[in-house]
């Protein structure tokens, strides 16, 4: 209601009744939105649906650019995918093409230690030119593979990969998005009554590209701190607003062709045009295939993954310069005048979204 949230509505799956919540605070630890992209190593439920219920609600995005991709990957198809650890690099492994060329140390100084995002954009050149890339781990761990890496191990034995013997075949994966809703320090969003924590949020911790294991603390920090901040908060009526709020009728419980189309259309256009490398004319080709896809989209969750996609992709083309885990391929410099954090709302992100179109379409 206006700038303040009073609680959830809620509609059970297939239904058509709906539940009120009224609730003095309502606090977002909904995730991040991994599955946004074809290439992930998040859960299914890491879907930006947060995200977006915040933006629809008015509060304010920032950083939304900010995405990080996990350069080491498995491909072997799996969703999401299964990680080879990069306590692998640090152990001496080293990345190679089909050829068994060696392509880090012509990319930076450290080699495969270099920053995730400059390992995650040379295997992503190396396979988009069609060489492929594999983590051979042969020679800096070979038969000591299932004692030290387990997990790893495992999961390479499920499609048939022995990491002692043979390089494990990598991609870059969705893994992590530093953007979110905007936070003060007390987990508090621009909406009162509303908080966020965890990655649904944007504190400003993380920066352009947060350091590992970063995440989990600052999850535990701003939990502690939410809990704290709605303490002897008074309670929320019940509201005349809810009756009026919601008008869309009970639906199906599986999601019907068109949808799960669009899904696949959304997490493949992510990825190819909003992942590991960007530029203007991807970005606004993006911003027209979702807009397209959206479209077919009846319910309201599959609205809210598609809208995700819409404000990542407007504040990637508002961003042109490379800076952190967002590169621009047109803009690969760094851009003093832009060391800052970026600000935007549904509303600013629905009129890219159309100039975008506009311009394709008179292009």
């Amino acid at each position: 209601e206006g700038r303040h949230v009073t609680g959830v509505l809620a509609r059970k799956r297939g239904g058509i009744d709906r539940m009120a919540f009224p609730a003095r605070a309502v606090v977002l630890a909904s995730g991040g939105i991994g599955h946004l992209f074809s290439v992930t190593t998040n859960p299914g439920e890491a879907n930006g649906h947060g995200l977006a219920l915040a933006a629809r609600a008015g509060a304010v995005v920032a950083d939304a650019e900010f995405v990080q991709f996990h350069p080491t990957a498995l491909d072997v198809g799996e969703d999401p995918a299964p990680l080879a650890t990069e306590a692998l690099r640090g152990e001496g492994a080293i990345l190679v093409n089909s050829a068994g060329e060696r392509f880090m140390e012509d990319v930076h100084d450290d080699a495969e230690l270099a920053p995730r995002d400059i390992v995650a954009r040379a295997i992503h050149r190396e396979r988009a030119s069609g060489r492929g890339a594999f983590l051979d781990c042969r020679k800096a761990v070979g038969g000591d593979f299932d004692g030290l890496y387990p997990t790893v191990f495992a999961a390479c034995q499920a499609f048939g990969i022995d990491p002692r013997i043979q390089p494990i075949p990598v991609a870059p994966a969705e893994h992590y998005h530093m953007g979110g809703v905007l936070t003060d320090a007390n987990g508090r969003t621009s909406l009162d009554g509303l908080w966020a924590a965890g990655e649904v949020a944007s504190t400003g911790a993380h920066g352009a590209n947060r350091l590992a294991s970063n995440s989990l603390l600052e999850a535990v920090v701003f939990a502690a701190r939410i809990a704290e901040d709605i303490q002897g908060l008074m309670p929320t009526p019940r509201s005349a607003f809810w009756n009026a709020l919601d008008s869309e009728p009970g639906l199906p419980s599986q999601r019907n062709i068109e949808e799960r189309d669009a899904i696949t259309v959304l997490r493949d256009t992510m990825s190819s045009l909003v992942g590991v490398e960007r530029d203007a004319d991807g970005l606004k080709r993006a911003l027209a295939a979702i807009c397209k896809a959206e479209r077919a989209c009846a319910r309201i969750s599959i609205r809210n993954m598609m809208i995700s996609g819409k404000i990542i992709a407007a504040a990637a083309l508002k961003r042109a310069e490379s800076r952190g885990g967002h590169y621009r391929s047109d803009f690969p410099a760094t851009d003093a005048d832009q060391e800052k954090r970026s600000y935007t709302t549904l509303k600013d992100v629905e009129a890219v979204a159309k100039s975008a179109c506009e311009e394709l379409v008179s292009s």
